[in-house]
Formats: structure tokens, C-alpha cells, sequence
């Protein structure tokens, strides 16, 4: 006869346990798994980090379908998790140029040393260890026992676990140049899981935003490859001699700002598909009461355009002053 395992709800010290757990396997475990094993020692931490969620839930006798909620998807579910991601993506984009024009050599330095050990390994392999893994073991720790864990001390506000297991999101990817586009990027998750209360939505939208960068990651290796053979060089130095001038304008961010507006759409777009047939969310997207959103979504772009189109005007302008001036000189 099967015995009924008693559950108990998690409470914010056993969250701070797995965390600190976690942060043993994250940098320290890690790092000395992939001087040894390359991108194969990412593999292990992650599965790491999994046993740590599992195994500490079962430990503190915690109730797995609340700690882990993974219920079937609904297509307008994942439709809103796409759009909502790509809306997300479009303001961390805006905010990673701005960060890189400030600090463009560290920036470089983080995407580059990600970039060359993704080509350690063949395409499908990458694609599961850098993809498909964290999916499922980062959002186990992050969105699963330590989002559990917190949730009391929101004392109703929902806004205040969601802030702050994004933020140690954001903190766990050890650099302080990634951690404002991480932590938002962690905010969205929690937030995800705080309205809907399934676990693979958040999962989806973790896969799809660490395989872009990765297709990326395998077309530039592609133009890498035509660098070297034509340049005759090594192919370390076609990689980086591409890059050794890396830099870019303040017009280039002006771009991406000017831009940004349309990601605001897409995450109310997003966000309406989430929570489509709920109450408050029924009939057209911007139908009645809604129709303020629309005003706010119209005016918010509109200033993101011209404070883009501004940031393009006075770095066009600038760069003008001072060719003028090398001139004269």
C-alpha cells in the first residue's frame, strides 16, 4: 500500500539554504568543472542545481506540485509567453547597448568568453546544455523553490517576491555589466509564473531567450570562418581581430531606444494572451477599460522615440563638432 507523504509549506530560510547551495554549484563547482570538461562541466552544475531543488524540497518535505506547478500549456499561453519575452527582450536590448557604450570592453570580454566556449561543442549539444538545461534546472531553484519560499514575505503583495528572486536571478550570473538585463529578464519569469501559476511557461520563456544568443553565437561563427579563410590567419585571431575594435555610438543606442516602444506592445499583447478568458481580460485586446492602456502604451513610445531620435540627433551632432574642430586644428 503507497503511505501519503506529509507536506509542509516552504518557508524563506529554506530558500536562503538552496540559494546558498546553489551558489556553491553556480561559482565554485562550475567554474572548476569547466576548466576540466569545457561546456560538459555547465552540463553537470546544472543537473547540480536540479538535485539541489529536488532534493531540498523533498528534504524539507515540501509539496512538489506547488514547489514545481507544471500543468499542460494552452497555445495563447505560449503565444503571450513568446510575445511578452519579445517585448522583454527588445527593452534589455535598449538597456545592454546603453551599458555597452559606457563599458564596451567589458561587455565584449563577457559575450566573447560565452561565445568561444559554445564553439567547444557541436550545434545540438550546445543547444541542450545552454537551452534546454537551464530551463529546467535554473527555473527549479530560482522560479521553483525559492520563488515558493518567498512568496510569504510579500504579505500579499505579489510585486515583492517577483522583484526579489529576479534580482538574485540577475545577481547569480556573477557579473555586475549583466545583472540589470538578467534581473529584468528574471522579474518577467516570476512574474509569468506569479499570474499563472504554471511553471512551463516560465520554462519556455528561459529556452527561447538563452537559444537566441546561441543562434547567434553559431551564424557568426559562420562569418568567423570566411574571415579566416580569406585573411589567411589563425582562427583565434580572425575571431577576435574581428572584434579587437568593437565599439559603438551613441546614435547606435539612440537606435535601440527609439526602438524599445514597440517592445511595450508586445508585452501588454503578451500579457493579455496570458491571462485571456480570466476576468478583466475578456472581448478585444483594447476594448473598453482598456482603451486607457492603449493611451499610456501610445504616449510611453512616443517618448522613447524621441528621447531615441534625440540621442541620434546629438551624437550625429557631436561627432560633427569634433570633426569640425580636428579640422581646423
Amino acid at each position: 500500500m503507497r503511505m501519503n507523504r506529509q507536506t509542509k509549506p516552504l518557508k524563506p530560510w529554506h530558500g536562503v539554504i538552496v540559494l546558498g547551495l546553489s551558489a556553491v554549484c553556480v561559482f565554485l563547482i562550475g567554474p572548476a568543472l569547466g576548466e576540466h570538461m569545457g561546456l560538459y562541466g555547465t552540463l553537470v552544475s546544472e543537473l547540480l542545481l536540479l538535485l539541489v531543488a529536488v532534493g531540498c524540497t523533498w528534504i524539507f518535505q515540501g509539496d512538489f506540485r506547488s514547489v514545481f506547478p507544471i500543468r499542460k500549456p494552452t497555445f495563447y499561453g505560449m503565444f503571450g509567453t513568446f510575445l511578452l519575452w519579445m517585448g522583454v527582450l527588445i527593452l534589455t536590448l535598449a538597456l545592454t547597448m546603453l551599458i555597452t557604450y559606457f563599458f564596451p570592453a567589458e561587455m565584449l570580454g563577457t559575450s566573447m568568453g560565452l561565445s568561444y566556449t559554445f564553439m567547444g561543442v557541436p550545434a545540438l549539444v550546445a543547444v541542450v546544455i545552454v537551452a534546454v538545461m537551464p530551463a529546467f534546472c535554473e527555473e527549479a531553484v530560482f522560479r521553483g523553490v525559492v520563488f515558493n519560499s518567498f512568496w510569504p514575505l510579500g504579505r500579499g503583495n505579489k510585486w515583492i517576491p517577483i522583484i526579489l528572486t529576479g534580482c538574485i536571478f540577475g545577481a547569480f550570473h556573477g557579473s555586475i555589466w549583466r545583472f540589470f538585463p538578467t534581473a529584468i529578464l528574471g522579474i518577467a519569469m516570476a512574474y509569468i509564473l506569479a499570474e499563472t501559476g504554471n511553471m512551463v511557461y516560465a520554462m519556455f520563456f528561459h529556452a527561447i531567450n538563452n537559444l537566441l544568443p546561441l543562434l547567434m553565437t553559431f551564424a557568426l561563427q559562420f562569418v568567423w570562418r570566411i574571415i579566416y579563410f580569406a585573411s589567411n590567419s589563425s582562427y583565434d585571431a580572425a575571431i577576435y581581430g574581428a572584434s579587437a575594435d568593437y565599439g559603438i555610438s551613441f546614435a547606435s543606442v539612440g537606435v535601440y531606444i527609439a526602438g524599445s516602444g514597440i517592445g511595450l506592445f508586445f508585452i501588454y499583447i503578451g500579457n493579455f494572451l496570458l491571462h485571456r478568458g480570466r476576468p478583466g481580460y475578456e472581448g478585444k485586446i483594447f476594448s473598453g477599460k482598456r482603451k486607457r492602456h492603449l493611451y499610456i502604451l501610445i504616449i510611453a513610445s512616443a517618448v522613447l522615440f524621441f528621447l531615441g531620435i534625440a540621442s541620434i540627433v546629438g551624437s550625429a551632432a557631436a561627432q560633427g563638432l569634433g570633426y569640425m574642430m580636428r579640422y581646423h586644428h
